[in-house]
């Protein structure tokens, strides 16, 4: 058995989790797309927020049903008390059925084996399993070509022991705004589905929009809607900032270990990346690429401290980061920093994060690691 250190301090270093503004982001959604069920996408330790936490909030604010990836986050939040249908919106090994029977899980099922596995499974439980049907129209990741839909289905759409009660696909370029592709996807979506019905294939339940389709386009909300990173606060792409009104989820924050000053022309870090031009104040923060904060950072972001910007200075360490609070008065070891968040009138977004790294919201907030204790509040 583990044995966990009692400790009368912890790392300075948290992710301050705002129950209430996630609450208020899907209670937005399910305003949007009043007509439509809405499936509050969890993924990936809920895109680093915390599974449980965050599914049961998502379930206490109305959410439908939750999506996430693996097995193991659906049978956690099983395991927590969640009772909505969990959707395993990736595909999956067909050794992993058991387990998705076992914890009712609504698995998408694109291959023939995977449908006869939970199905034979299934029968052993003495259950009927929900599945979905996953088209791929486009993102070629996995899913069933749409003109091979109606020989999978005739297949496996009458294995007694699975209710297919959906069907679904998922758009590549949508969130780039390109309408004309991800139209012509849509309509074949649609097309699938229709031909899938004229011979007798009936799925209740058709969903094609995450966060960008659930945003911008009522017209392909269709059954369910999927928004994921948006629920933390952040649209997919900037045209939508007067679409809709979202808050930020997450207060990523730490203290100053220690300030010095350094002469002209010394090196900062490991390889020296950065030297200072003159006579400035540094200043260490407990948080480096071990705990998620990207290397790619590495004299190029920002923090706040006492509501100014400081710069980052030299390469990111697994540990620590170090920065110049150079001009900022009343530095001293102990001072608040805030890596991502609001101080003093200024704000540090993840999307301002995610430009610096040349990267997306979704890496940025999902890369933070469990060593980052999660305060909910």
């Amino acid at each position: 058995m583990l044995k966990l250190p009692t400790l009368t301090a912890n790392s300075p270093t948290i992710a301050e989790v705002d129950l209430a503004a996630f609450k208020e982001n899907i209670r937005t959604f399910k305003q949007v797309a009043a007509d439509s069920m809405l499936m509050a996408v969890i993924k990936t330790n809920a895109y680093g927020h915390g599974t449980v936490p965050i599914g049961l909030a998502a379930v206490e604010a109305g959410a439908d049903r939750l999506g996430v990836t693996t097995v193991e986050e659906g049978a956690l939040l099983r395991e927590n008390g969640i009772t909505v249908p969990v959707h395993i919106l990736s595909s999956v090994l067909p050794e992993q059925a058991a387990d998705i029977v076992t914890y009712d899980l609504t698995a998408s099922v694109s291959s023939r084996k995977l449908a006869n596995d939970i199905n034979n499974e299934a029968k052993k439980q003495h259950k009927t399993v929900p599945v979905n049907l996953k088209i791929d129209t486009g993102l070629h990741r996995f899913g069933i070509e749409p003109k091979k839909a109606i020989q999978f289905c005739e297949s496996c759409y009458h294995l007694t022991s699975l209710n297919w009660e959906g069907i679904y696909t998922h758009f590549p370029n949508s969130d780039e705004g390109d309408w004309e592709l991800t139209e012509e996807q849509f309509a074949l979506f649609l097309d699938t589905v229709s031909n899938l019905n004229d011979h007798g294939y009936n799925f209740p339940i058709r969903h094609v929009g995450a966060s960008t389709i659930a945003i911008e386009r009522k017209d392909m909300h269709l059954d369910m809607i999927r928004p994921g990173a948006a629920l933390f606060g952040y649209e997919p792409a900037s045209r939508q900032r007067d679409l809709i009104s979202l808050r930020p989820v997450m207060t990523l924050k730490s203290r100053l270990l220690s300030v010095r000053e350094l002469p002209p022309n010394t090196p900062v870090g490991y390889g020296g990346s950065y030297v200072t031009s003159s006579h400035e104040k540094i200043a260490i923060v407990p948080i480096g690429h071990g705990d998620g904060y990207k290397y790619a950072l590495s004299n190029k972001g920002e923090m706040l401290v006492n509501g100014k910007r400081a710069r980052i200075v030299g390469t990111i360490s697994l540990d620590q980061t170090v920065i110049n609070v150079t001009g900022i008065p009343d530095v001293r070891a102990g001072d608040e920093v805030i890596v991502m968040g609001s101080q003093g009138g200024d704000e540090i977004s993840a999307k301002d994060i995610a430009e610096w790294m040349e990267s997306n919201v979704d890496e940025v907030l999902s890369s933070l690691m469990e060593r980052i204790r999660r305060v909910y509040v």
